[in-house]
């Protein structure tokens, strides 16, 4: 019996109702009625909100079911793929919108700091929480003490409390980190689950944010039912500037050296396992290669704050928005011409979904969230001009465009998701002060790739977004407005 059949069972029994009389209040046929509770079928959208109703479900209960009837729908290695992914989305806004108003400067946990020891000495720290201690103190050390601090570690993507520890001590920060790790996966994953590679860039991809870490992370798979390392009593270890921290398994029992010998060791083993897995988060925050055209790559669907205009875009329009001072103008309007030529053949069945707050906040700015010393804002009569040629193609059907659904999903104007093949970009743009900070994060990882594309394909016939005639209605909202702003 599914989980999905037992809960329905268990509401009909608390209802205190007969199937019969259940069909009866909510219109539903009682053969059909019949075959979901016994699990024969699942109900239709309408068979469920008639069920809810004939049940007298709260909102909270209605919401449990819905969730537990998309699980036995959609499996729930997809059910759980599709929650981290929301997480991830909502996460990625909450974090871009968060300003830090002052420099925060690290200091030593008081009473913590490591002995000053000889080079051949070493420490011994056993319990969990003592070994924890021990590992932020040494952080602090690093970030405290170092002219540039760095930190390279092959320690499991779960140990939240490591990665959280350094997300919060540079949050605010004047320091700046080098930080690499190396994490592992079982290549499949069991059903019951999300992938442990999604979890994973769910919970660094926060550190990828930070403007003042330096962080590039490498992954590699191990064997599914295997240990995340493969040898050893102490597989974990974490290198600082002048420091060694060799890791139990249960992370229960470190080791801490200060010997130079052994350091180099270890640190041999880690540019070896560095040599052999693959770039797992890749970030940039360089504009030539986060806006890279000659490698753009086919686009299946895009998520961004604004609607992809630029199949719109003419020769002349380009060339008009580009800044005329930027540095670089001849070469960059050489290469954006044809990129959008090729753009538009390559991507004709890409599916776009964006926000129609930031389409309004589009039609009073003119910005489309590229460098400003890049290009100019569109003038008011081209702004009309772009979102009539969107309302006009949604109509005769000549593209697949959806607007986000802001109710059930929080994404703000940071970040743009690009599903191209084979890669997950993740364009981001926020602001920190009076900066405008860019960066790039590209995502290769071939489940993580597979997990986004179903949670994308899904999107059309999901919630989290708008219908084809609520999208048209509220694009028609918003250019009768403008209309009226510009006669």
């Amino acid at each position: 019996m599914s989980l999905f059949t037992q809960r329905i069972e268990e509401l009909i029994v608390d209802s205190g109702e007969t199937v019969q009389a259940l069909a009866e209040i909510g219109k539903i046929d009682r053969t059909t009625l019949q075959r979901v509770k016994s699990g024969e079928r699942l109900p239709s959208k309408k068979i469920f909100s008639g069920l809810c109703k004939a049940l007298r479900l709260s909102a909270a209960e209605e919401e449990e079911l819905k969730n537990v009837l998309e699980m036995e729908t959609i499996g729930q290695r997809n059910y759980y793929n599709r929650k981290a992914i929301v997480d991830l989305i909502e996460t990625i806004a909450e974090l871009t919108e968060h300003t830090i108003p002052f420099s925060k400067e690290i200091a030593l946990q008081k009473g913590e700091a490591l002995k000053n020891t000889k080079n051949d000495d070493m420490e011994i720290v056993k319990g969990q929480n003592n070994v924890l201690r021990m590992v932020e103190n040494t952080i602090d050390c690093e970030l405290f003490a170092s002219a540039t601090p760095q930190i390279r570690q092959v320690i499991p993507y779960d140990w939240d409390a490591v990665y959280d520890y350094i997300f919060q001590q540079m949050m605010g920060s004047g320091k700046n980190l080098v930080l690499q790790d190396i994490v592992s996966f079982p290549q499949n994953c069991s059903e019951p689950e999300a992938d442990q590679s999604l979890l994973a860039f769910k919970k660094l991809a926060a550190l990828s944010l930070l403007d003042n870490v330096d962080y590039q992370s490498r992954f590699y798979y191990r064997s599914s039912d295997g240990h995340p390392v493969d040898d050893g009593v102490f597989p974990y270890y974490l290198l600082t500037t002048d420091r060694l921290i060799t890791l139990s398994k249960d992370l229960a029992t470190a080791v801490v050296y200060r010997d130079a010998g052994l350091y180099q060791v270890y640190d041999g083993y880690f540019s070896e396992l560095l040599d052999n897995s693959a770039p797992f988060i890749h970030g940039s925050r360089d504009l030539f290669e986060i806006y890279a055209l000659e490698d753009a790559l086919p686009t299946k669907l895009v998520m961004q704050p604004l609607p992809c205009f630029s199949r719109y875009f003419t020769d002349e329009m380009i060339e008009k928005q580009l800044n005329r001072d930027f540095p670089y103008f001849e070469a960059l309007l050489a290469t954006v011409i044809p990129f959008y030529d090729k753009f538009r053949a390559d991507n004709k069945g890409m599916v776009d979904v964006f926000s129609l707050k930031y389409l309004r906040q589009f039609m009073d700015d003119g910005y489309i969230y590229l460098p400003e010393e890049m290009v100019h804002p569109f003038a008011a009569e081209e702004r009309l001009q772009l979102i009539k040629q969107l309302h006009a193609d949604l109509v005769a059907s000549e593209r697949k465009c959806y607007a986000l659904n802001e109710d059930r999903l929080f994404m703000n104007s940071a970040v743009e998701f690009s599903n191209e093949d084979p890669t997950l970009r993740l364009i981001l743009h926020y602001q920190r002060g009076n900066e405008t900070i860019f960066k790039h994060l590209a995502i290769n990882e071939v489940n993580i790739i597979n997990a986004f594309e179903e949670f994308f394909n899904s999107l059309p016939s999901s919630d989290y977004i708008l219908s084809k005639a609520e999208t048209v209605v509220g694009i028609e909202a918003i250019i009768r407005d403008y209309s009226r702003n510009e006669s």
